[in-house]
């Protein structure tokens, strides 16, 4: 039996980066995604210096820098005055200082251009409409039961990859116990076209927004024609998805008092999509035998850091390097998670750190703005530069 033959369970940013990953090291990869085609879902995507260099490894960079745009200037505002409380530059300066490029893309963006590599890569072949009912582990083997509409299938693998997101069905059944946790907050998300934004607001920069109590990101993406904009406030709704309806006259009420600015930011979008923010508490494990656990199915994460697609390419460079220096598969799967579940734990509790940091008011508020202010957005990047730079 081939131990070069791998399933893949999803085809997200995660799943597709590992399916190209794993091709790239010479392994046969299958596939398997539930939805019946890859349809656009959610918003932008920030990629920082971390994710593009396993992009660029992967041979795909090129194609997705196609469709970015790389910001000029980072900056952080005082979202109840307007005020500038720091800046940094961006664009090339920022990618000599890291050693890849910072870009924000359109999350459908993103996916098409790895579905496009993986379109093209001949060792993989992706399933839609493939449904995972269970996994045994049987002879050495994976065997994955799935239901393609009404029609049963079975597939088996040298080994299983779960990368089915944040309700996987993998972990479901690896440790269902391990549920994600809700974070009392929503995340609401929208484009717009720059045309409807003031002119000053239209420029290629990522702007941070801080405010009592909530916080408000936007960058542009598709090319610089529209702005991706995403606001989180509190929430205690936990229906979960990616296409609740918001509704535009709650989300103001939000923000009620904020400057001119982020006023018409809001106002902007013909329409939001809210849904709620959940992550996972660091996992004691992420698989079993030739199992194992990938992206969100591994690490959900809050999007403070906007790190969860980075943290995903991550794991998918670092499988593919594992699995490639050959040797017993399991053993191969247990480096793979002894590298990478520290890092990501630490990086999934300093996104849930931010949450304080990001929505403090009155005093503690005062105070942050003073430190964002002395530190000036160059110290704002090195704060991160342990994410940023490090190459997994």
């Amino acid at each position: 039996m081939s131990e070069r033959d791998i399933l893949v369970a999803g085809a997200g940013v995660g799943g597709l980066s590992a399916a190209l990953a794993l091709a790239r090291a010479g392994f046969e990869v299958t596939i398997l995604e539930r939805a019946e085609a890859l349809q656009e879902a959610g918003a932008g995507v920030q990629l920082a210096a971390n994710a593009t260099s396993c992009l660029a490894r992967l041979g795909v960079l090129e194609r997705v820098k196609a469709r970015a745009v790389q910001p000029a200037f980072l900056r952080v505002m005082d979202a109840r005055h307007g005020r500038l409380l720091a800046e940094a530059t961006m664009g090339e300066a920022a990618e000599i200082g890291f050693g890849a490029p910072f870009l924000v893309i359109h999350r459908a963006d993103l996916q098409a251009a790895l579905a496009e590599a993986v379109l093209a890569e001949p060792r993989i072949r992706m399933l839609l409409r493939s449904t995972i009912e269970g996994f045994t582990e049987e002879d050495g083997r994976v065997r994955v039961v799935i239901r393609r509409g009404e029609t049963p299938a079975i597939f088996d693998g040298a080994a299983l990859i779960g990368a089915d997101g944040l309700r996987s069905a993998v972990r479901a059944q690896l440790f269902p116990h391990a549920l994600p946790s809700f974070r009392h907050r929503a995340a609401w998300r929208a484009m717009a076209p720059v045309a409807r934004l003031p002119a000053h607001l239209a420029d290629a920069a990522t702007r941070l927004w801080l405010g009592p109590g909530a916080h408000l990101v936007t960058y542009p993406v598709r090319g610089g024609k529209a702005v991706n904009l995403v606001a989180i406030t509190p929430d205690e709704r936990q229906a979960h998805g990616w296409s609740h309806e918001g509704e535009k006259g709650e989300l103001a009420g939000h923000f009620r008092g904020w400057c001119a600015d982020v006023q018409a930011l809001l106002a902007a979008p013909g329409a939001w999509l809210r849904w709620a923010l959940f992550d996972l508490d660091p996992l004691h494990a992420w698989g079993t035998g030739r199992v194992t656990l990938l992206g969100d199915a591994a690490h959900a994460m809050v999007p403070f850091l906007a790190q969860g697609a980075a943290q995903a390419i991550e794991d998918a460079d670092v499988l593919a390097a594992c699995l490639r220096e050959g040797g017993d598969v399991a053993a191969a799967l247990r480096r793979y998670e002894a590298l990478r579940r520290p890092r990501t734990a630490q990086v999934q509790a300093a996104a849930r750190g931010m949450d304080r940091v990001y929505h403090l008011s009155g005093p503690m508020a005062f105070a942050r703005n003073l430190m964002i202010r002395a530190k000036g957005g160059a110290g704002v990047l090195e704060r991160y530069r342990w994410i940023y730079e490090r190459q997994p």
